[in-house]
């Protein structure tokens, strides 16, 4: 029986959290971190020592980016709203509002505004996803590099996520100069990497930290964050927030290289050294390939064919996922639930602003009550597995497939409740539903680990972390596009259109996961390596 429950790690890598939800790539760098940190030091009290400080660091260092990313996201919607109603005011009624008149928020709640700014906000994580796809591989490697190591690209990485925020600061700061939409070209920045190489890591790993790293900068900085936008302006929170990213970018230099810990292989388990076997390549093997095909040809050279191998033995590497209608269903779920952590949650921002006639300093609020309930979930639900397994003896397999079908109904209705409802109270209550199915990706995840053998995965969590990515690419345009069309209208009943089409689709995934997904222990074998002569599951 599979001893996982809900405290145990899913995956040794995760597949952008960001409220942040943020974005997740190929490579963990700090997945490794961890587990360096455990197999490396030469003594238990120097690894123990070791881990404690890393893992110290890094969570400060998502708990505050998060924090700054918590601070900065309501404020610069808000100015976006300002930069583009104005705009449209001096254009069309330039004597309604004069230059440099205040223009009042309710004034900029019209179609035309709305859906530039669905349009701009909605692209931005398109342009952002394409860096992440195409460097995700080559900066691995570059990481793994022992002669360059981790610590660099990490810090690359993050101050490549610096200067897209940066950039978007000037351009709002000075919008006679810079069209609002050269925001996108901020995205340029993220070539180093962005904040998805660390973003989330501990998180994904520790119970705990996920409480610190991820929901506590939401619970903690929308009161603050709409106190300051209603009595200082929408600039005191948006410095904030870029103040705390250098902090936390500060925070970052005391962090210890890590690619030295790693012991040879003969100091490691044999449970370490099987699964060493077990992998379909490593670094060294690389290493020494293109030492020897490669030894009369450039450096630029030999990264291209390092890259373009890594990319194909990615490939036929995830070519199992393919293998079980059941695992494609689990990835295909987890798609759409990272659009609605990422996405959805903004779209509410400014939809509930629409509907309800509230400020956008007000709106932001939602984001505390999702925290406020995601916290109380995730105390909550090791309580239920455990009365699943040990009381009604279901199997973790069982149990979190359970899991995941009452939290993609309860993201069905709650989705339906908020795009449909008619009041704020009554879209709030819907809001609470949706974030009571808290405990999806998570059983999800655990889920999907049991339809593999263990050795494969960390690629399933790169195959995620590539999904996730590309359904994000496609889902922002389309829940703007949505919006977009909803406000069009006029009617304010249309205005929710995103959050209706959100539960139209896990109304499908619901389905799916209700009476199709079949779980390894009803029948449906675990994916093994084609080359294993021993009978399948």
């Amino acid at each position: 029986m599979d001893p996982r429950d809900e405290r145990t790690p899913l995956l040794q890598q995760r597949a952008r959290s960001g409220s942040d939800t943020d974005s997740d790539t190929i490579s963990d760098p700090p997945a490794d971190v961890l587990i360096d940190s455990e197999t490396g030091a030469q003594s238990p009290a120097n690894t123990t020592r070791k881990a404690a400080i890393i893992i110290s660091l890094f969570v400060i260092i998502v708990f505050v980016f998060d924090l700054g990313n918590a601070f900065f996201q309501a404020p610069i919607v808000r100015i976006y709203e300002d930069i583009i109603c104005r705009k449209y005011y001096d254009i069309h009624q330039p004597e309604l509002h004069p230059a440099g008149k205040a223009i009042p928020e309710d004034q900029c709640k019209i179609p035309p505004v709305q859906q530039e700014l669905a349009l701009i906000r909605g692209m931005e994580p398109v342009f952002d996803a394409i860096p992440g796809l195409l460097v995700a591989i080559p900066l691995g490697m570059i990481a793994d590099n022992p002669k360059i190591g981790r610590k660099p690209v990490i810090i690359a990485a993050l101050l490549g996520s610096m200067c897209q925020i940066t950039w978007v600061v000037i351009v709002a700061r000075f919008p006679d100069i810079f069209p609002l939409r050269l925001v996108w070209l901020g995205s340029i920045f993220l070539l180093a990497g962005g904040t998805n190489m660390i973003n989330g890591l501990i998180a994904s790993t520790f119970f705990t930290l996920q409480l610190v790293g991820s929901w506590l900068p939401v619970l903690i900085a929308p009161p603050i964050t709409s106190s300051l936008m209603e009595h200082a302006g929408n600039w005191v929170p948006a410095s904030m927030g870029l103040i705390l990213d250098f902090l936390g970018f500060l925070v970052l230099l005391f962090l210890p290289e890590t690619i030295h810990f790693q012991e040879s292989e003969s100091q490691t388990t044999p449970v370490d050294q099987a699964e060493q076997r077990n992998r379909p390549a490593t670094v060294e093997s690389d290493t020494q390939s293109e030492t020897v095909s490669t030894a009369s040809t450039s450096t630029s050279q030999k990264l291209w064919s390092g890259f373009k191998s890594k990319m194909l033995e990615f490939a036929e590497s995830s070519s199992f996922v393919f293998q079980s209608p059941h695992l494609i269903i689990l990835i295909c779920s987890l798609m759409m639930h990272a659009i609605c952590l990422i996405r959805g949650m903004e779209t509410l921002l400014y939809y509930a602003s629409v509907r309800y006639g509230i400020t956008i300093a007000k709106a932001n609020l939602l984001n505390t009550v999702n925290a406020a309930v995601s916290i109380g979930v995730l105390f909550f639900l090791p309580f239920v597995s455990s009365y699943l397994t040990n009381k009604l003896g279901f199997s973790p397999q069982r149990k979190d497939l359970l899991i995941a079908q009452v939290s993609v109904t309860l993201f069905g209705i709650g989705w339906y409740t908020v795009g449909l409802a008619p009041t704020l109270p009554i879209s709030i209550a819907g809001l609470v539903i949706y974030t009571l199915g808290s405990g999806f990706s998570g059983s999800v995840r655990s889920l999907a680990a049991s339809y593999v053998q263990s050795h494969h995965q960390a690629r399933l969590s790169s195959f995620i972390a590539i999904m996730m990515t590309v359904g994000n690419f496609v889902g922002s345009p389309m829940l703007a596009w949505l919006y977009s069309l909803g406000v069009s209208t006029g009617n304010p009943f249309w205005y929710g259109l995103p959050f209706v089409g959100l539960g139209v689709v896990f109304t499908i995934i619901g389905s799916a996961l209700w009476f199709v997904v079949k779980l390894p222990e009803q029948g449906e074998p675990i994916i093994a390596d084609e080359v294993e002569d021993e009978p399948t599951l």
